[in-house]
């Protein structure tokens, strides 16, 4: 017996209905609902299926949408931004009005401190992509920290020649590029803060499921991404810390100088003569780099 056709008037829906689910990373501020579900700092979340994944997931990276937002306040609220732009590289905000003058602007967060920071309007990346163990698409939005971790990607992603589509080498082929996402703890002297991290780890082999996440990308460009409804848990744990570029910084004046030891009441300070023999000049010495400094890998 033949199934008889179904008529949906939601068969004629597109991208345009549809609402990705977030991934979230989880803070020490916030997340209630993850927190409730058993998520911890550091936790990646996901609230469609109440998954919580410790240990990370892998993606396979469907497009990137590039934004901007001016939240025009410091505290966590349902409150939309001030000021926005779904498309950063247009130079305009929402309203049509240009934002290559605007006195909010920052492109270069790393050459302001994180309390002027996060009074600045910036840069944000978000990731549509399809989680690769059930298939179903997937939003991660990524500020403040870890937008620098998504530069990085990029940058694993369009190098590798591996990507390059053999018939027009110009395309990338992303699909076939299984990304890995954890997270990273940050230490502080106000706590720690966790960001994203994305690796490349490896490539689709079977020719088959190749093609399927093809035509799974190919269905999903172009779905919306809406503004956030309010500040992200991420950007307000960016407060408590530095870049690491701020984090190598030493305010003027402060070059040879030891931390002072704070006095404790009723105890005098031994006081140290000052150094009277001449020191032999040393030669300049070539820096380093730091030990903590990443290589990307393009070659996986």
């Amino acid at each position: 017996m033949t199934q008889p056709q179904l008529q949906r008037r939601m068969d004629d829906f597109d991208n345009e209905d549809m609402a990705i689910p977030e991934i979230k990373l989880v803070q020490n501020v916030g997340g209630d609902e993850a927190r409730a579900a058993g998520a911890e700092p550091g936790d990646i979340y996901l609230s469609l299926t109440s998954e919580i994944f410790k240990e990370g997931l892998d993606i396979i990276v469907v497009d990137m949408q590039k934004t901007r937002t001016y939240w025009g306040r410091t505290d966590i609220s349902d409150e939309p931004p001030t000021c926005a732009s779904l498309n950063a590289d247009s130079e305009l905000n929402m309203d049509g009005e240009s934002c290559k003058e605007c006195e909010h602007r920052c492109d270069t967060p790393w050459l302001v401190s994180a309390t002027e920071r996060r009074t600045k309007c910036l840069l944000n990346y978000n990731i549509l992509a399809v989680k690769l163990d059930t298939q179903i698409p997937v939003l991660i939005r990524t500020s403040g920290i870890s937008t620098k971790a998504v530069r990085e990607l990029i940058s694993q992603l369009r190098l590798n020649k591996a990507l390059r589509n053999p018939e027009e080498k110009t395309l990338v082929d992303y699909h076939r590029a299984i990304v890995n996402v954890t997270s990273q703890k940050k230490k502080t002297a106000s706590g720690d803060a966790y960001a994203f991290v994305f690796r490349a780890k490896s490539l689709i082999q079977g020719k088959e499921e190749a093609n399927e996440l093809l035509q799974l990308s190919t269905q999903l460009l172009g779905t919306p991404i809406a503004l956030p409804e309010g500040r992200d848990i991420e950007e307000i744990a960016e407060q408590s810390f530095p870049s690491a570029e701020e984090s190598q910084e030493k305010p003027p004046g402060s070059e040879g100088k030891t931390e002072e030891k704070a006095e404790t009441p009723g105890e005098a300070v031994p006081q140290v003569a000052p150094q009277t023999t001449p020191v032999a000049e040393k030669t300049p010495v070539a820096p380093t780099p730091a030990a903590d400094q990443k290589i990307i890998d393009t070659d996986f």
